[in-house]
């Protein structure tokens, strides 16, 4: 019984040696695929023109009306009746604003270095949504996917360096 004790004994740690050698574990890592929502690109935006009157006191030029031979005859009168003699622009002006506005005169100016500034601001709005653009347009081709796992270009939108293709925003991109 000694000599089989022993053989157990020997053999036992043998076989829960082997039996964890013959075991592997196999280690994969591998990258989840998140589903990225892209949001709703804003609708562009609908800029409306003002109007800009430029006006000056320089007088406005009154011809005499033309007889049948096309030649200009002040004994006919003047092709604008109502006009005085010395009428101006200014004056013409604030007639045509009178009418617009029910005899009220109302004057919203600046000078010529604020318009300037207005300009300034201007460009500066439009280069900071060129580049909020581009960083949209960066993060929508990076995250959409094709159903094969490849990338594509977000559909409908470019940073402008395409004429081909339309662009979002307001602007299209300037030549350096």
């Amino acid at each position: 019984m000694t000599v089989k004790c022993l053989t157990i004994l020997t053999m036992l740690p043998l076989l829960i040696i082997s039996g964890c050698a013959s075991k592997q574990v196999e280690v994969i890592s591998k990258p989840i695929e998140i589903e990225i929502i892209q949001p709703t690109m804003p609708r562009s935006i609908d800029l409306k023109d003002p109007k800009w009157f430029v006006v000056s006191e320089a007088k406005i030029a009154n011809p005499c009306n033309k007889n049948p031979e096309g030649k200009r005859d002040c004994t006919l009168g003047k092709e604008n009746p109502s006009w005085p003699d010395g009428y101006t622009y200014l004056d013409r002006f604030l007639d045509d604003i009178k009418k617009l506005n029910g005899g009220d005169v109302v004057f919203v100016a600046m000078t010529i270095d604020d318009y300037e500034l207005m300009s300034f601001n201007m460009q500066e709005l439009r280069r900071y949504l060129r580049e909020v653009q581009e960083v949209v347009i960066y993060y929508r081709n990076v995250t959409i996917k094709n159903p094969d796992g490849s990338t594509q270009d977000a559909v409908g939108v470019t940073n402008g360096s395409d004429s081909r293709r339309p662009t979002i925003g307001l602007f299209p991109r300037e030549k350096d």
